[in-house]
């Protein structure tokens, strides 16, 4: 077939998407315009409640208020410091029972939905934040009022804890994963930024990877084939420093797939070394996952997704009390996804489920199991290639490689949580992690080009690797809040077990017989359907199977010395133990075992003064470690030491616009020593664990609210890796994918009123500077030829319309998102291969209907 007939088909191909996208667009217009001209608000009928409220401090009162009648109250504690409330008896309707408890205090109400309320002074028509009041609550994905997106918190009863925040769609008030127990973000002396589940909603991310752009210096350098992927913090890439609600997930093995979002309240990022609470961890940091909890109201969502590239993404979640005292309740989240790609013939299809439950056993004790399933089936796909000092300059829509052949993923977790508050200073917190994957690994990929780069001819390798990976960890806790005279503490002691296990056979072709006309699969880069796949007989060249033993045991304390003067301390003390077996396969007839144990303690250290409220100046002593791969040996046969982390960390934070908008300022150096690298003196046979790497940077974010209905979350990050001593690769040139200059920004506006509230929009951008393809060599005969991918900038943007309340306890909300709007050729990056390239997408556009019932 000639390239001018291939052309010609692209070009229908391309006409037929438009068409099909255009179809879908004006589809859904046709739906939402009908409802957008009858719209109404209608308010849900109230039932009589019994109330029993003495008279009493109106703060107080209205805190009983909310746990009787199960409303959400919006406010400031200020506007009721100083007022009395009357008392309140017998059965009324809530609004009459919550006019009784503000008449002559001078505070109005307005109700916002059904059971939201928002409380003001007189004639201040400010929006107010929401109170946390015990667990009425109700976590609504996107409940909108005068055109924000409000973002409760659960306090447990007892504890009834009122605190005085500001609508914070995009911040958040307190960080749990740098400590593992909740302090202020402003009192915390490291830098943690936050993609809030707003943030995720109104980018329309459905993977994590496109959320983590929100956050400086965070991306993924590496899909490892669309498997799951490395990510790239500070510097520095790992795929050890994914955890969700503390703990490690998926072990040392890795993902087997790209991870979902649905079930996220939010992502939280802690930068610098985390070993300090978490273990074995590369010093960039560590990405921690919170998934969402069981809701004490009733709420529905249904949502339809879908867009580009044939994607069709329906979601569902469920929530509220399985019994009338509300002390059992539930949540769920699931979705199935089929989609095509802008990669030629690749087809996936995913589905994925997460149940959880709650249990409130006593006043001070609680119970939460969660479970996640997740289906996934997609072919590998390992990008383009570099030809030159470049990328190819072919489409990005060319896939090198057999699309029929797929990667099938199965994989399940159950989390167990137990929390026990002794008395008002100490909580107890057990837990326990099992999770298991399955994957069958199939396909037919790039290897390397043969003869000429400027003919194009790339040979294919065959791979089929199953694996079964399961992994259990228990942690155990015991929090503190107490004061040692004038001295406040916040503590943590804990322990952690956990046994990672791993069984993968893995068979090739090598590529198959490149100097033997028809004896290799090969794909012409150039012309993709010049191709030839050849069934080739596989050669078993591994049957392995690896077993880690986790011991830590951690501890934290985060001392406020004064009211603006706090001290973090800690620490942990791990016991790794790691085992492999390699069976008897046909490369190696012998069966094969090693094993190896390290210890480490990781110390972490850091202040905070706050000169005045808010403003804050932190600085922080951090290390972290991570132990060799099991059987790495050096020529004098002895095993390595981990590879250690050093970093130090300072900055200022800011709150600014009244605490609405939140800004983090950082400076850093981290310092990796015992890298492992091959030695080529010993015709890399053996290895050598001397090599340095350093990373040096600044880092800026800010995200908030400007104005009401104004949001903004943005970074910008400067980051200089350098390798500093190898004994391969070439000392102060740069480490591969990183790049000098790195940034993005994303706001959107609602509307507050008139014929257009509602309305909204939001637009951003998303732009990396020029990176290395490969790490540099000193012998350039040793490794491959450099390369470089070129810097872009990505424009995306969203138009919106979102209507709380347009029929009885009904929300409305639809949106039309634009990813790489000016449709811009980028790499995102590479695997260290001249042969792996991962690329961007072009234009997609997604669209998205959905209906919020409670």
């Amino acid at each position: 077939m000639s390239k001018t007939s291939v052309g010609a088909q692209r070009h229908k191909a391309r006409e037929f998407r438009r068409k099909r996208v255009s179809g879908w667009l004006m589809g859904l217009t046709l739906v939402i315009l009908p409802l957008l001209g009858n719209l109404t608000n209608a308010v849900s009928a109230q039932e009589s409640v019994r109330f029993d409220i003495p008279s009493q401090a109106l703060n107080t009162a209205l805190t009983a208020f909310a746990e009787q009648s199960s409303w959400q109250l919006f406010y400031s504690t200020e506007i009721a410091e100083g007022l009395q409330s009357k008392a309140l008896s017998g059965a009324h309707e809530p609004e009459s029972a919550l006019k009784h408890l503000l008449s002559g205090t001078g505070l109005e109400y307005r109700i916002t939905g059904p059971q939201i309320v928002r409380i003001s002074k007189g004639g201040n028509s400010a929006v107010l934040p929401p109170v946390p009041l015990a667990d009425t609550s109700v976590q609504q994905s996107s409940q909108s009022v005068n055109g924000q997106t409000s973002q409760p918190m659960t306090v447990k009863v007892p504890e009834v804890v009122v605190k005085d925040v500001r609508d914070r769609p995009y911040t958040t008030e307190d960080v749990s994963s740098a400590s593992r127990i909740p302090v202020p973000v402003q009192e915390m002396p490291r830098s943690v930024e936050t993609v809030t589940k707003e943030v995720i909603e109104d980018q329309k991310v459905i993977r994590m990877n496109e959320a983590l752009r929100n956050a400086s210096g965070t991306y993924q350098s590496s899909t490892q084939g669309g498997q799951g992927g490395t990510f790239t913090i500070r510097g520095f890439a790992s795929d050890l420093n994914i955890f969700k609600n503390g703990f490690r997930d998926d072990s040392t093995f890795s993902s087997r797939a790209q991870r979902d979002i649905i079930n996220l309240e939010s992502i939280e990022v802690v930068k610098g070394p985390p070993s300090y609470l978490y273990g074995r961890s590369d010093p960039g940091g560590v990405i921690n996952q919170i998934t969402k909890a069981p809701l004490k109201n009733a709420y529905y969502s249904g949502e339809m997704i879908g867009g580009s590239y044939e994607l069709y993404r329906p979601t569902v979640e469920l929530g509220g009390p399985l019994n009338q005292s509300k002390t059992l309740s539930y949540r769920f989240n699931g979705m199935f996804e089929s989609a095509e790609s802008y990669r030629e013939g690749v087809k996936s299809k995913r589905a994925f489920l997460a149940p959880t439950f709650g249990w409130d056993i006593g006043p001070r004790t609680s119970f939460r199991l969660e479970g996640e399933y997740l289906y996934n089936k997609a072919p590998i796909d390992r990008g383009l290639v570099a030809i030159g000092d470049g990328v190819a300059p072919i489409s990005i829509k060319s896939f090198l490689g057999d699309p029929t052949r797929k990667d099938e993923t199965n994989s399940g977790k159950v989390t167990a949580t137990v929390l026990h508050e002794f008395n008002d200073m100490f909580t107890w917190r057990t837990a326990f992690r099992g999770s298991w994957t399955k994957s069958r690994y199939d396909s037919l990929e790039s290897w390397f080009l043969v003869g000429p780069e400027s003919d194009g001819i790339l040979d294919l390798a065959r791979f089929k690797i199953p694996t079964n990976v399961s992994s259990n960890y228990m942690q155990n806790e015991v929090h503190g809040k107490f004061s040692t005279g004038s001295i406040k503490h916040k503590t943590l002691l804990g322990i952690e077990l956990g046994r990672e296990h791993s069984r993968a056979k893995t068979s090739t072709d090598f590529g198959g017989d490149t100097t033997t006309p028809g004896g290799f699969s090969y794909i012409n880069i150039f012309d993709t359907s010049d191709k030839q796949f050849v069934d080739i007989p596989l050669t078993e060249i591994s049957d392995t199977r690896q077993t880690n033993y986790v011991f830590g045991a951690y501890f934290g304390d985060q001392i406020s010395l004064l009211d603006n003067l706090h001290i973090h301390g800690g620490g942990r003390f791990d016991i790794f133990e790691q085992k492999l077996t390699n069976r008897p396969n046909d490369f190696d007839p012998d069966t094969n075992k090693d094993k190896q144990t390290k210890h480490r303690f990781s110390p972490s250290v850091g202040i905070t003064y706050q000169p005045w409220k808010p403003m804050a100046i932190y600085a922080n002593y951090t290390e972290s470690f991570v132990p060799q791969a099991v059987g790495s040996r050096g020529i004098d046969g002895k095993l390595f030491n981990p590879e250690r982390g050093k970093a130090w960390e300072g900055g200022f934070k800011f709150q600014l616009f009244d605490n609405k908008l939140r800004t983090t300022m950082a400076v850093f150096q981290i310092d990796k020593t015992n890298v492992l690298t091959a030695d080529p003196a010993n015709g890399f046979a053996f290895s050598k664990a001397t090599g340095k790497q350093r990373s040096r940077g600044f880092e800026l974010d800010v995200a908030g609210t400007i104005l009401p209905g104004w949001e903004i979350i943005a970074n910008y990050a400067y980051t200089d890796t350098r390798v500093r001593k190898d004994v391969m690769f070439r000392e102060g040139s740069r480490v591969s994918n990183v790049p000098y200059n790195q940034g993005s920004i994303w706001t959107t506006y609602f509307f507050q009123e008139g014929v257009v509230k509602g309305f909204g929009a939001g637009i951003g951008m998303y732009a990396q500077g020029e990176r290395n393809g490969v790490f540099e060599c000193e012998d350039p005969a040793n490794c491959q030829a450099p390369f470089k991918m070129k810097g872009f900038v990505r424009m995306d943007a969203a138009l919106y319309y979102r209507k709380p309340n347009f029929s009885q306890g009904t929300n409305l909300l639809a949106a039309v998102n634009f990813t790489n709007l000016l449709d811009q050729r980028y790499m995102t990056g590479s695997q260290n291969f001249r042969e792996i390239v991962y690329t961007g997408a072009p234009l997609t556009v997604i669209g998205s209907l959905k209906f919020e019932f409670f």
